[in-house]
């Protein structure tokens, strides 16, 4: 599996419509294929700041994204909003635990 995860600061006080149009986008896109699942989340500590997380089951999925509907559904509407500071990274899964909480709270009971 892979994960492809974008990084970007938009202009201050411009995260409202920044998160719109990322939204307009997404659903202007559909539904793509190979793509597993999406998050995306703003910072904490910096709220210009945000992250863009998809999981794919192929790179060449990931990179058909990236030259289709990315480009010509998300891009357009979210470019405006980055003054300069975004940046996309690609990476091979190479572990990938998953927890359920009811397993992790019935073994914090057997052992206590």
């Amino acid at each position: 599996m892979f994960i492809r995860i974008s990084w970007g600061r938009v202009d201050p006080g411009k995260w409202d419509e920044y998160e719109a149009a990322y939204r307009e986008g997404v659903a202007a896109a559909g539904r793509v294929q190979g793509l597993k699942g999406r998050i995306f989340s703003r910072d904490l500590d910096d709220p210009d700041t945000g992250y863009s997380i998809s999981l794919w089951d192929s790179a060449a999925a990931m990179e058909a994204y990236e030259s289709g509907a990315a480009e010509r559904d998300i891009l357009p509407r979210i470019q405006p909003y980055f003054g300069g500071a975004f940046v996309t990274n690609r990476l091979e899964i190479l572990l990938d635990e998953r927890y359920d909480e009811s397993e992790v709270d019935s073994a914090r009971g057997a052992s206590g």
